[in-house]
């Protein structure tokens, strides 16, 4: 409990009780947004009327409207219901002409007429007692309470509460009566709240994700408090990244974080609603509920099922997603505004959103959320695992290579049921480890190919970039999931020239196809290694030498293409045999050079990729001495 919730509990005016208490702090976690507020109308809503005197009280108590008056005696500060409220409109300009504060509590929509719809600032969800709160109340008053009392009472009406407690009573026989009572299956275990929802600032592998949430939720602060206007507040984002990575996670915390509502919806909850005009009615529908709670973050699922008005033009159902698009611009550029509410996105493909969605004022920007990184791992593993002291981290590191948040999570679940089963009540290195798939060493004859891929990519990049290549690095183990373009790597300080020319392009092309060519020269073939997905080294290459002739003019055709869909250049390339014959001659005559390097150092890179198979780790002075040596020989 804080100070200032105990200074206000010194101003309840009944007695402290367990529930005036409790409802105290669901009122002030409610009302957090706006403490610092002078002016305000809130509306809040209850789940039903049968805690309304608790939470009036709360309100009271805390707003303390009989004190609070201006220098004419008058009052300043109301608490009420509609049903107190005269309807007249002259009458509610007149209460309402001196008020700076006050709280409406309604339950139902149809309780706020049309004229107290004009009065109010902002209508917000009542934020039902946490299981936190039981246990605060009950340790400030000193009764004894277990966890999962205070889990039951979370789920019960105040007002239920209130009735069965006694003088003398304890919370245990408090609980006990009221499980005789009320029905297990009656208890609202929808509203029973988690509290241990996760804060934007407290989880890791969100990068430049995490930067924007938390200058957001800087800003709604700001905002809420008055010191700066809604234009200077980010609108939206868009969430991309594959499966697992965190995208729905992030809404959650980021509403945590900034202590506002989170409305969730997505393109398939929306088209399951039924045809066209049922869609759009759904999707206009969650706009509104975001309105009707703001300040309000809301997440749109899925947001590329939306589609593209610039994809399949010819297509039967090109009409259907063309107002589809319109109608979600529709709801972002409302005429009505669309102040204090914030739009986070989330896709598998940003490529495949409509540009009009990414405009200013609306998603704005779109965030990549990559794989979590070495230390990012360690601290999701940290999150989930609090309790969890490693000594050594090498083997998750190791076998935890391109995993999602999700699937951290998913370890750190086996992990503690590995222990559960050991009679353990916290999890051990041991109980890890055994949870995580088993490490299998590579051949030594995969371990030296996989050497002389790096090797060429590093010995060709050395020659070409001088002064960028770092080091290059294999894996010791096989991973449990991993991509080819994962298993090693050569890694370079690349500073591409502003104005960026042909020759760049073209170093960088044969870069690229130097692993393979390396495969070549000492197997005679080439692993799937150099190919296979849309991050590989001839994808990436056979893209640049599509730019090159299609979009910046450098081949022999000035007229240039930018190509449509989810993977442009591919496109270009399918509908165009002319610029495919191009590009293979492009690829070709880089594949031809590096290959003439490579057979030109043929004895440096098998003598690098020997020690690179047994070390797992080059540093590049280890490969510019052995280049240099050979130089000093010539």
């Amino acid at each position: 409990m804080t100070f200032s919730d105990a200074f206000w509990m010194r101003k309840i005016r009944p007695p402290a009780n367990l529930v005036t208490i409790v409802a105290h702090m669901a009122f002030r976690r409610t009302i957090r947004p706006f403490l610092a507020t002078s002016h305000y109308v809130l509306g809040i809503r209850l789940p039903d009327l049968h805690d309304l005197q608790a939470y009036e009280t709360a309100a009271r108590a805390m707003l303390d409207p009989e004190s609070d008056t201006d220098d004419d005696g008058n009052a300043i500060v109301l608490v009420t219901s509609p049903a107190a409220i005269k309807p007249h409109a002259w009458d509610l300009a007149r209460k309402f002409s001196q008020l700076h504060r006050a709280v409406i509590f309604y339950t139902e929509d149809t309780d706020i007429s049309k004229e107290l719809a004009l009065l109010i600032d902002h209508r917000i969800e009542m934020e039902l007692p946490l299981v936190s709160h039981f246990e605060a109340a009950a340790k400030s008053l000193g009764l004894a309470i277990c966890h999962a009392d205070a889990v039951f009472l979370a789920t019960c009406r105040l007002c239920d509460i209130r009735l069965a407690l006694r003088p003398k009573r304890s919370i245990a026989n408090l609980v006990r009566r009221l499980k005789a009572v009320i029905p297990e299956e009656d208890s609202p275990s929808a509203v029973l709240p988690n509290p241990a929802s996760p804060r934007l600032e407290d989880l890791a592998g969100f990068g430049p994700a995490k930067i924007w949430g938390l200058q957001v939720a800087a800003d709604i602060k700001a905002w809420t408090a008055g010191e700066i206007p809604w234009a200077d507040v980010d609108k939206g984002i868009v969430l991309a990244g594959p499966s697992g990575c965190g995208k729905t996670t992030f809404p959650k915390a980021l509403a945590n974080t900034c202590g506002i509502t989170l409305i969730a919806s997505s393109a398939a909850a929306w088209q399951a609603k039924g045809h066209l005009g049922d869609m759009l009615k759904g999707m206009r529908e969650t706009f509104k509920e975001a309105a009707a709670v703001r300040p309000a973050i809301l997440f749109i699922d899925e947001l590329d099922s939306l589609g593209d008005r610039e994809a399949h033009k010819n297509a039967d159902y090109h009409d259907y997603k063309r107002q589809v698009i319109n109608g979600m611009l529709e709801c972002l550029d409302s005429t009505e505004g669309r102040e204090g509410i914030i739009v986070v996105g989330a896709t598998n493909d940003p490529n495949a959103i409509d540009v009009a969605l990414l405009r200013p004022g609306r998603f704005e920007r779109v965030i990549q959320i990559p794989r979590p990184d070495a230390e990012d791992r360690k601290a999701i593993l940290n999150y989930h695992l609090p309790e969890l002291a490693l000594n050594d981290f090498d083997p998750f590191v190791v076998q935890s290579e391109d995993w999602s948040g999700a699937e951290i999570e998913k370890l750190a679940r086996d992990a503690r049921r590995f222990a559960r089963r050991s009679g353990r009540k916290f999890v051990t290195d041991e109980d890890l480890l055994g949870a995580m798939p088993p490490l299998s060493a590579y051949t030594a004859e995969e371990g030296y190919r996989l050497a002389v891929h790096e090797i060429g990519h590093a010995v060709v990049g050395a020659l070409l970039r001088p002064g960028q290549l770092l080091n290059v690095k294999i894996n010791r183990w096989r991973p449990s999931k991993v991509g080819w373009n994962q298993i090693g790597v050569t890694y370079f300080n690349e500073k591409p020239p502003l104005m960026t020319s042909a020759s760049y392009f073209t170093d960088t092309i044969a870069i690229l196809l130097s692993g393979m060519a390396a495969e070549r020269i000492f197997f005679g073939e080439h692993s799937v290694a150099s190919g296979g997905d849309a991050t590989s080294d001839l994808n990436r290459a056979t893209d640049l030498a599509t730019m090159m002739e299609r979009c910046f003019a450098f081949g022999n055709d000035l007229v240039t293409d930018l190509g449509v869909g989810r993977r442009p250049m591919e496109t270009l390339r399918q509908s165009d045999p002319v610029l495919r014959e191009a590009i293979r001659q492009r690829l070709d005559a880089q594949y031809t050079r590096v290959e003439q390097i490579l057979t030109s150092k043929r004895a440096e890179v098998q003598n690098l990729a020997q020690r690179l198979s047994e070390s797992f780790v080059l540093p590049v002075e280890d490969i510019l001495q052995a280049l240099r040596a050979k130089g000093a020989e010539q």
